[in-house]
């Protein structure tokens, strides 16, 4: 099992860059590695490589690459391909279901022939993201392989077909969350930023206190699940602020968006000490929060350490946290 564990990887490894030159430059979100076993009388082993992107809506979709080695004939029986899949409701939240359907397509092979072969499977998996950037999950799906260029619209006789299982890891990339606290939208593109906001001029309502602790951490270093005022992540501060008040938060930011009552995403609905609410992509949940403080801005935790930042569309950086901006939600009415 170990050197045939060994070859599949070699043969994945030369396989993968068919999968990421079809996503694009840019445009993958996330790899993907699944291993299982392929049941009903094929008694196989199945080997998965795939990216992972945001189609739009509720889908997701990618390309990948695909070993599935037969356990009778050992390598000598065995299917080489890539294709594509797509997902609907997959990372709406940090544990949930998800439905799948794919195509691939590449060579079927045994102890008398090579031939071309495509392979069509649907069906769904449970994904759980204790991390934004990395998840773990199970699938299971039907799959139907069948030899020849008939097989991409009827399959014949000789068919093989049934339910395969399988487990995998999901790794986030470019743009995707590296930490609890910050996600994917805590990292704003480099740009030449104007002078950096100023603390406002006066502070109202009934979390003055809970702002004005959050500002005395202006400058405070940035670290991924920091929640002392030696370092913050962006929730560590959130929970830090409200906590020296005798008010306990969610650790974490996704939890964190059910906190209090929900207040609209809009800047008039806004009072100093509501929950800021950001999201790396659509559909993706929340990755980051902030504190408002009044006029137009907003304290939080990024990699560049505790900060003011603005929602204004004047501000190159305001224009990336306000198309980012998801919700709001009120801890002290």
């Amino acid at each position: 099992m170990p050197r045939r564990t060994e070859l599949v990887a070699v043969q994945l490894l030369a396989l993968a860059p068919l999968a990421l030159s079809a996503q694009g430059r840019g445009g993958g979100r996330g790899l993907e590695f699944h291993v299982g076993r392929w049941y009903n009388g094929n008694r196989a082993d199945t080997y998965e490589f795939r990216t992972s992107t945001r189609l739009g809506g509720t889908f997701t979709h990618g390309f990948g690459v695909a070993v599935v080695v037969s356990d009778t004939l050992g390598h000598r029986r065995a299917f080489y391909g890539a294709g594509y899949e797509i997902q609907a409701w997959r990372g709406r939240r940090s544990f949930g279901p998800y439905a799948l359907a794919g195509l691939a397509a590449g060579l079927s092979t045994d102890t008398t022939s090579h031939e071309l072969a495509v392979q069509w499977t649907f069906g769904g998996g449970v994904e759980w993201r204790p991390l934004s950037w990395f998840g773990v999950g199970a699938e299971l799906r039907y799959r139907v392989e069948d030899r020849g260029l008939r097989g991409f619209w009827r399959t014949g006789n000789g068919a093989r077909s049934g339910l395969s299982a399988a487990l995998g890891i999901s790794i986030g990339l470019g743009g995707v969350a590296r930490g609890r606290g910050t996600g994917g939208a805590g990292a704003p593109p480099e740009l030449p930023p104007p002078a950096p906001p100023a603390p406002p001029t006066s502070i109202s309502g009934n979390a003055v206190d809970v702002v004005q602790t959050a500002l005395e951490s202006l400058g405070t270093p940035y670290i991924w699940g920091g929640t002392a005022d030696n370092g913050f992540d962006c929730s560590g501060l959130v929970q830090y602020a409200y906590g020296q008040h005798g008010i306990r938060l969610p650790r974490m930011s996704r939890d964190q968006a059910h906190a209090g009552a929900e207040v609209a995403p809009v800047m008039d609905a806004l009072r100093p000490g509501d929950i800021l609410l950001f999201s790396a992509r659509p559909g993706s949940g929340v990755t980051h929060v902030g504190m408002y403080v009044g006029e137009g801005k907003f304290i939080h935790s990024s990699t560049r350490g505790v900060k003011l930042s603005r929602l204004d569309v004047r501000d190159p950086e305001g224009v990336y946290w306000l198309d980012r901006w998801v919700g709001a939600r009120r801890v002290i009415p």
